[in-house]
């Protein structure tokens, strides 16, 4: 039985990952290269929560845990609703691109399963793996800061621009970059920050058990963790599904980093908290 619910959880990853990969590179080139991939990943991505739900139901017969005690098994089902929900209303309301969201959530809350009914995790977890997330979440905000930077760029830019200031800008040399060139910027980096994002939160997703014991601040850092997650791919998505660019995208870009900020200051604040 434990060799069968470890086959089926690599599966269920494999599923996952690919999908979401494949997700992630129709959004990446505009969705000029949808078509090539429309009827594979929605398959993948059924495969994927076949193998989440088969896991998690063995699992917790391997473990005689009941799994309606684990944070895990809550947040499974949400994740297998939502995939369900999506995988009916995709054509009908064509919104083919929300994959990008549902996959690779699928893929950190099938990992954190891999932890349901074991003991809470703390420093037993390898100096890799940890330094893996550190790594992960390190570069993935420094993308951001750079997303966010050109995104209050552009902001600056286009209120000059209507402020009838263009002229001007035209005149200075040390101007701001075209709107169109900022907000190009932003994208680029968004879209080389995000698999770094979404590997922090998949490597996160081991300490999730920590929310059963009510922490406060590792309660706000995951809240927020998966904020900036949420916000920075519906930015990522809507640029494609619903065109939005310039002003949505730069104001969706600075709420995400806004979240990143809150998380790294609860990291730096909580060992000060604790000592008090």
């Amino acid at each position: 039985m434990p060799g069968l619910s470890a086959a089926i959880f690599v599966l269920t990853v494999l599923f996952y990952a690919t999908a979401t990969t494949l997700y992630y590179l129709e959004v990446a080139r505009g969705g000029t290269d949808e078509e090539r991939y429309r009827s594979l990943t929605p398959w993948l991505l059924s495969a994927g929560a076949v193998g989440h739900m088969t896991y998690v139901l063995i699992a917790s017969f391997v473990h005689h845990v009941c799994p309606v005690h684990s944070v895990h098994f809550f947040l499974s089902i949400a994740s297998l609703l939502a995939t369900a929900a999506y995988l009916l209303a995709r054509r009908r309301f064509r919104i083919h691109a929300l994959g990008l969201i549902v996959a690779p959530l699928g893929l950190v809350i099938a990992l954190g399963t891999f932890f349901l009914g074991s003991a809470p995790t703390g420093s037993k977890l390898p100096a890799s793996f940890i330094g893996l997330h550190v790594f992960a979440n390190l570069v993935g905000d420094a993308l951001f800061l750079l997303a966010c930077g050109a995104a209050v760029m552009y902001l600056v830019q286009e209120k000059r621009l209507k402020n009838k200031k263009a002229m001007l800008l035209k005149r200075n040399k040390g101007g701001l970059p075209p709107l169109d060139s900022l907000d190009k910027a932003v994208h680029r980096f968004l879209l080389a920050g995000f698999p770094l994002l979404t590997l922090g939160v998949a490597t996160g997703t081991v300490w999730a058990q920590r929310l059963e014991s009510g922490s406060p601040d590792e309660l706000l850092r995951a809240i927020f963790g998966y904020a900036t997650w949420l916000l920075i791919a519906g930015v990522l998505l809507l640029r494609v599904a619903a065109g939005w660019r310039g002003r949505r995208a730069a104001y969706g870009t600075v709420a995400g980093f806004a979240c990143a900020l809150v998380v790294l200051v609860i990291y730096l604040v909580r060992p000060m908290l604790r000592g008090a």
